[in-house]
């Protein structure tokens, strides 16, 4: 049975509204609205302390306290945001105590606004506690999109205790890689497995579409190496983005995204370093609408990720993207991007074997698009929505 659109929803996401890189509790919370549901979003208020010398940091709070008290805002028909302020991270109890009673109150008075009566609460963070401890709610969801442990900054013992309650007390535990699925079953008996999927719609779009080449990669030479998303020391691996460069005569990288973003001890050498490269093209975060254009323009793409804890329970996002817009990837082989060679997707251990799968990668033809495209059809948000409503109708 699919979920009655008459249920309101509370999501307690772990990502702010305004982003040029939208994840997966943006869908889900445009499409839940699109379906006829009430849902308020709330932003994130951040699992470790902000750093006041961090900009991303200073930026952040100074939004939230330009918001504080102005309540939800509407941003489409039935979608409410609000951006609460609280104190994430703090190694003291009782400023954690207050930040959590602080979070649940805001959202409490929110829910009030908007007189959402017994809402069901589907938290993507373990903080969401706080929110059930304040939230008369119908049931509690737990959507885990990461190894948030693992998480640069953070107090890991911290997270791990409140992830712990949360998994005791959620009616409903999804995760969105295997590996995450797996770990969350050692300490929950039923863990459901909804693997992250992409707008496929709009990115099968590069395929044939004709779109215009961005005005920056004009003059860029092929094969173009494409990489999208958050450029961090915490994640990327620059040995595997100079490999790639060194393994193709002629190439050119093209990063598409934020620099630096969430790293705590700032950016490491390596990657400051690949940055000041002739042959690298980094031009910053672009909307999330355009992305299909520089797709079509380019030629191989790439997960360049590190190997850690943090790394190997991800399944990015950006996989399923650069297939539904044909492209061939090139991925750091991990165990949630491994056994995809069928889909178009190489994987290497090593920064020489990467280098190598980059190479043969920019050999292949472009005919080879539409068959990635296609095969990527499967992994939309059209189908995963209707499998959740289901599972969301059965609580």
């Amino acid at each position: 049975m699919s979920l009655d659109p008459g249920v309101p929803l509370v999501l307690v996401a772990s990502a702010v509204w305004e982003t040029p890189a939208p994840v997966n509790v943006h869908q889900i919370a445009r499409r839940f609205a699109a379906r006829g549901h009430r849902v308020l979003f709330v932003e994130s208020t951040g699992l470790r302390a902000p750093k006041v010398s961090s900009s991303h940091d200073v930026q952040r709070i100074w939004a939230r306290l330009r918001k504080l008290g102005a309540g939800p805002r509407e941003v489409a028909p039935g979608l409410f945001v609000l951006g609460p302020l609280a104190l994430p991270g703090s190694r003291s109890r009782w400023v954690r105590r207050i930040s959590g009673w602080a979070l649940g109150a805001q959202v409490a008075r929110a829910v009030r606004q908007l007189r959402m009566e017994r809402p069901l609460l589907w938290s993507f963070l373990p903080t969401g506690l706080f929110v059930a401890d304040r939230v008369s709610h119908r049931a509690l969801v737990y959507h885990c999109v990461d190894d948030y442990a693992g998480n640069p900054g953070v107090d890991p013992q911290q997270i791990a205790k409140l992830e712990a309650r949360m998994l005791e007390r959620a009616e409903l535990v999804v995760a969105t890689s295997p590996v995450l699925a797996e770990r969350l079953g050692e300490q929950r008996a039923e863990v459901r497995l909804a693997a992250n999927v992409a707008d496929t719609t709009l990115f099968s779009r590069a395929v044939g579409a004709g779109f215009s080449e961005p005005a920056e990669l004009r003059g860029v030479p092929h094969p173009r190496l494409l990489y999208v998303g958050n450029l961090a020391t915490y994640r990327i691996d620059p040995a595997l983005l100079v490999a790639a460069l060194d393994a193709v005569p002629d190439a050119a990288l093209v990063l598409v995204g934020a620099a630096g973003l969430g790293d705590v001890a700032g950016m490491a050498p390596a990657l400051s370093s690949l940055l000041e490269d002739p042959r690298v093209h980094a031009v910053g975060p672009r909307p999330h609408q355009e992305l299909p254009a520089w797709m079509q323009h380019c030629d191989v793409a790439l997960i360049p990720f590190l190997d850690t804890a943090h790394t190997r329970a991800s399944l990015p996002l950006k996989l399923w993207e650069y297939l539904a817009a044909g492209l061939p990837v090139v991925a750091r082989a991990l165990p949630n991007l491994e056994g995809l060679e069928p889909d178009g997707v190489r994987t290497a251990r090593s920064a020489s074997d990467f280098g190598r799968a980059v190479a043969a990668a920019a050999e292949e033809p472009p005919e080879g698009r539409a068959a990635r495209s296609l095969r990527a059809q499967s992994h939309g948000w059209e189908a995963r929505i209707e499998t959740l409503a289901e599972w969301l109708g059965e609580l």
